[in-house]
């Protein structure tokens, strides 16, 4: 059954065009940040609990555990603990991907669709994000996953990362040497 989470911080969000990493099938994704305690965690917690009791009854509990104790396969991931170079993915925060082959719908407040040339959503901003926990129990093994079904952009937010440089932000004389471009 999907869920709607409203005014979650998104990042990495690969709405518009699939992307795929190393041999992996290209999907549309979206990670999303959920603050430690927060409604929209306890909302997703109780989505995964129901979800698994109604796919393994009584075995679900020790299921969703044993996803959880492998951080690759966790469907929330601690943002507390450390990526590959040392640093905190997002301090005080659980992240859940969701992804889909599918594109999802992707809208703003005023329900008009939304084209990778309007830059929304980014990374940082807010969003109303319709989702759906699924089981999968298949040869691959039992886990719990999050399907994209739709993304509103609801309000800026700092972007992350760097800002991108604009040429009126350089401050450097012209240089009328004709080998400036030569770095022989």
């Amino acid at each position: 059954m999907p869920i709607m989470l409203k005014n979650v911080r998104v990042s990495y969000p690969n709405v518009h065009v699939p992307r795929g990493f190393a041999e992996s099938e290209p999907k549309y994704s979206i990670s999303l940040l959920l603050p430690k305690g927060s409604s929209l965690e306890k909302e997703i917690r109780a989505e995964v609990k129901r979800v698994a009791e109604e796919k393994w009854g009584a075995k679900a509990k020790g299921i969703v555990e044993k996803q959880d104790a492998h951080s690759m396969r966790a469907l929330l991931k601690n943002g507390d603990e450390e990526n590959d170079n040392g640093e905190q993915k997002a301090e005080g925060h659980w992240l859940l991907k969701a992804s889909n082959k599918a594109r999802p719908l992707v809208i703003d407040r005023k329900r008009r669709e939304l084209d990778e040339d309007s830059g929304l959503p980014y990374g940082g901003c807010y969003c109303n994000i319709k989702i759906d926990i699924w089981a999968q129990d298949n040869q691959f093994g039992k886990f719990l996953n999050c399907r994209l079904l739709g993304v509103q952009f609801w309000a800026d937010g700092d972007a992350f990362g760097a800002a991108p440089t604009k040429a009126d932000e350089f401050d450097m004389a012209e240089d009328d040497d004709d080998d400036a471009g030569d770095w022989g």
